[in-house]
């Protein structure tokens, strides 16, 4: 395809098949004009970005270290793995639940069952760090972990997927949703070195306090654009 219908003087495909959202509006901006107003200069972008950072590295975290974490507290390396397998599992329904709730509870909003997740998710890391620490039930760190998955897996796909064809216009979805793409790898790469000095410099309980932390402010950050995701649905 040589360019975009607009371009040549025709209409969006959604005009012309009738089949508009009311979440997204089309641009007429060359391709530099909508990546710089849209994406470059678009701060809800980089709120979202940055948050998105800070949650994949609370997720792998859990799941890259949660074996080392158990170990480190007395529990045998296959019965860890074992129990770390609960985080990925439940995170499937943490993802499909706030999907849910957000259309069932909140009009189709995202960012209010994020912010509900993320919350939740602070206590569940604090849980699980206390779990292990007080040599409980296997259980019970499987529920952490189980809670874990699904607190932070509803946020990583509501808030940093599909939140961000709110915050942009179609023609820069992609684009947008490339650089949260960006940041998620950089909350990757960081819970890979920066756990692990953390960990040698300090220890177990100062990496769960700064999930935790990090969680507060991927809330943050999300809720500076709760306005616009606001005007943006009764737009």
């Amino acid at each position: 395809l040589t360019d975009k219908p607009t371009s040549l003087g025709l209409p969006p495909v959604e005009i012309y098949r009738n089949d508009t959202t009311s979440t997204i509006v089309k641009s007429n901006l060359t391709h530099w004009q909508i990546l710089k107003k849209y994406i470059l200069i678009n701060p809800s972008i980089w709120f979202v970005s940055i948050a998105a950072a800070f949650i994949y590295f609370i997720r792998f975290v859990i799941t890259d270290w949660g074996i080392t974490f158990m170990v480190d507290n007395g529990i045998k390396c296959d019965v860890a793995g074992r129990l770390l397998v609960f985080t990925p599992l439940f995170g499937i329904f943490g993802g499909i639940s706030a999907g849910w709730i957000s259309g069932k509870f909140f009009k189709n909003r995202y960012i209010p069952i994020s912010l509900i997740y993320l919350f939740c998710s602070i206590f569940c890391i604090f849980g699980l760090y206390h779990s292990t620490n007080q040599h409980m039930s296997y259980w019970i760190i499987v529920i952490f972990f189980a809670l874990i998955g699904i607190f932070i897996d509803g946020p990583q796909t509501i808030a940093c997927g599909v939140l961000v064809t709110r915050i942009t216009v179609q023609e820069s979805i992609g684009t947008a949703i490339g650089i949260v793409g960006i940041f998620e790898y950089i909350g990757v790469f960081i819970s890979g070195i920066g756990a692990a000095w953390i960990i040698e410099k300090f220890n177990w309980a100062w990496l769960f306090t700064i999930c935790a932390i990090l969680s507060l402010l991927a809330m943050f950050l999300i809720a500076l654009i709760y306005k616009k995701e606001l005007l943006q649905i009764k737009s």
